[in-house]
């Protein structure tokens, strides 16, 4: 797996996210997460277009980092899913507390 960060406009952090997100590779997602996080970035943007595969250790970490942003006002937005994962997602049932958008300019919007 392979993450590169940018800072975008309105402070927003774009994280694209680049392979699987499994129970190894998750920590470094979490990692990605919780230093912007850190930093003071509390409004991020995953770009998961070329994330083929995303296990529970990953749902999680992008749980985790949701809920920091949100008690800091910020939120957390997913953009780019396949069919796959946005599947994982919706049977999580994430689809009901995080945005999952189709394109990075959906996802930009209201922020």
């Amino acid at each position: 797996m392979r993450i590169s960060t940018s800072i975008a406009e309105n402070e927003v952090a774009v994280i694209e996210v680049e392979g699987e997100v499994d129970a190894h590779t998750a920590r470094t997602l979490d990692k990605a997460l919780n230093d912007l996080l850190a930093q003071g970035h509390i409004r991020l943007a995953l770009d998961v277009s070329q994330v083929g595969f995303i296990s529970s250790a990953g749902l999680r970490a992008v749980i985790y980092a949701h809920r920091e942003a949100l008690q800091h006002g910020g939120q957390v937005k997913l953009f780019g899913l396949n069919a796959q994962v946005r599947r994982v997602f919706e049977m999580a049932g994430l689809d009901e507390c995080l945005a999952l958008s189709d394109t990075r300019q959906e996802a930009m919007a209201g922020w």
